[in-house]
């Protein structure tokens, strides 16, 4: 069992999320990283689909009362048992009594804590995924002062990959790629070029709903809105006011804005990571680069080693300094919480 002490700014319970379900009204929901999710369970020998918590923002805390191997994934950085820095994408076993905290990160936005053997909590119409927008799936929302029971805890696992993966493909960029409508394309182009030479402000009305966009010159138009038609994870939305709309996980399954066209599914991470007031620009893809970068993400996922490692951590004056050894020399070490990665592969 583990008791929430803090849930930080947003946490919740997701997996790769709810397919089929638009003629109820239920997008996707989801982990908004879905790599970095995935590596979560990896880490602690579980299944590729096991509900894991996703913490938005950092500051979550919690206490363990039976011993278990944990992982935390997502930006690179530290989490922390018992005030000591662990780097995160590993696992390590923790003991009855130790105490978990994962802070606010300034690499990236979102991260997964899983346990060996998952969380015991129900499946909501097929899923483990929290839905913001409805009430349906409130259970699978973290709050503060709740207690979570684990299926069957294990404490075999102590695993470690390389920040490889995280730097090429999830850390936030500021050139994001788009799909562009083809409708827009042709007839709107004026549009276009207004919002591939603009930059824009990630701004803070975010959520797992969509992310707005602030931008100085606003991509004022008179495209009426359209007819209310689907909409989906990554489809890019021009309001009356100028400011673009990206949709995630949570989003509306459709949608009467007009649509600019979509961010392709390799960026999601990349711009879910992105921190709030922190710049991007759109640049021109298609669906053909986009599926050959997808192809080549995938393959170095599915590539990506997971190594035993042994953990050293020694009190210098009043710091910690914590070593990480794997099992082929890679060495990772935190000291005065800054990140040292020395890789050998």
């Amino acid at each position: 069992m583990i008791n929430i002490i803090n849930s930080g700014l947003f946490s919740s319970f997701q997996d790769l999320g709810r397919f089929g379900k638009k003629s109820l009204g239920v997008s996707q929901s989801g982990s908004l990283d879905k790599y970095s999710f995935m590596i979560s369970n990896i880490l602690c020998g579980n299944k590729i689909n096991e509900g894991a918590i996703e913490i938005i923002g950092g500051g979550f805390l919690c206490e363990f009362l039976n011993s278990v191997s944990i992982s935390v994934s997502g930006p690179i950085g530290y989490y922390l048992i018992n005030n000591k820095c662990v780097p995160i994408n590993s696992s390590i076993k923790v003991n009855k009594n130790d105490v978990l905290t994962i802070p606010s990160n300034e690499n990236g936005n979102v991260f997964y804590f899983s346990i060996a053997g998952g969380f015991d909590i129900e499946e909501i119409i097929g899923s483990y995924s929290y839905h913001q927008p409805s009430n349906i799936t409130d259970k699978l929302k973290i709050s503060s002062g709740q207690n979570y029971l684990m299926k069957k805890p294990n404490s075999e696992f102590q695993k470690m990959i390389s920040p490889s993966f995280y730097l090429k493909y999830l850390k936030p960029v500021n050139d994001i790629s788009i799909i562009f409508d083809k409708k827009i394309e042709e007839k709107n182009k004026k549009i276009v070029n207004k919002l591939l030479s603009n930059e824009f402000t990630i701004s803070d009305q975010l959520s797992r709903q969509g992310i707005k966009l602030n931008c100085k010159e606003k991509l004022v138009h008179r495209i009426g809105n359209e007819i209310s038609s689907g909409v989906s994870l990554g489809t890019v939305q021009l309001p009356p006011n100028g400011e673009p709309i990206i949709l995630l996980n949570d989003s509306q399954t459709t949608g009467g804005y007009t649509k600019l066209g979509r961010i392709p599914d390799f960026e999601i991470s990349r711009i879910v990571q992105s921190k709030t007031f922190s710049k991007i620009k759109f640049k021109k893809t298609d669906i053909y680069q986009s599926s050959e970068v997808m192809k080549s993400m995938d393959s170095e996922f599915n590539s990506i080693k997971f190594s035993d490692y042994f953990l050293f951590i020694h009190k210098i004056k009043d710091s910690f300094v914590s070593v990480q050894i794997s099992e082929n020399g890679s060495i990772i070490a935190i000291s005065n919480e800054q990140l040292i990665n020395i890789n050998k592969e």
